[in-house]
């Protein structure tokens, strides 16, 4: 009859534990590795976050972000992302500013349509606590305001050669769509400016 196998020796009782531990410390290792490679914006982000800051860290200058109203046309030319999202447009925008600071390669100039700022709260209720959340998320950041036709032609200029990055929100509130130009975040107008003066010379 085989007698049952029973650890009797310290030595071993002490190698079995620093075994266990090691094992313990690369499965906890793998995971960390694991979650530091989904969005670098919070590991608990949601699923359209992570999708946008992925396509985030793709664009670069000359390249356009429109966070948009459900009604904005999709756009059917070549290089253009459409995101669907089930957030306001304040909250994408909020994720999209996130995103873009976090990454520091771009930076945006953000256009605002002319008519959002005409629209009234009797013609379309809600659009007064729109603009409320608005300005506590840009936090007094620039923006540019331009007519709607105006964006438009930006945009369908900008598609022919560079791509444009749609997020689809959840806000039925007209002209909110908001269009974010991005710029290369480490080199401005002014260095260029700088740049060209002294390769005239």
């Amino acid at each position: 009859m085989k007698k049952p196998f029973i650890i009797t020796s310290f030595t071993t009782l002490k190698t079995l534990a620093s075994f266990v531990g090691l094992l313990s410390f690369l499965t906890l290792i793998s995971c960390q590795n694991s979650h530091s490679a989904k969005a670098s914006i919070t590991p608990l982000a949601p699923e359209w976050l992570e999708t946008v800051d992925q396509e985030v860290q793709k664009l670069g200058s000359f390249n356009w972000i429109i966070v948009a109203e459900p009604s904005f046309p999709a756009l059917s030319r070549s290089g253009v992302t459409t995101i669907t999202t089930p957030v306001t447009t304040t909250e994408a925008l909020n994720g999209v500013l996130q995103s873009i600071d976090a990454h520091s390669h771009v930076r945006p100039r953000i256009h605002l349509s002319r008519e959002a700022d005409a629209v009234t709260e009797q013609d379309t209720p809600g659009i007064n606590d729109y603009r409320s959340q608005l300005k506590k998320i840009l936090d007094e950041r620039e923006t540019l305001t331009l007519t709607n036709n105006a964006l438009n032609l930006l945009i369908t200029d900008a598609r022919k050669n560079y791509r444009i990055l749609v997020i689809k929100t959840s806000t039925s509130l007209p002209y909110t769509s908001i269009f974010l130009e991005l710029e290369s975040g480490y080199w401005d107008g002014v260095s260029e400016t700088a740049l060209r003066k002294r390769m005239r010379r």
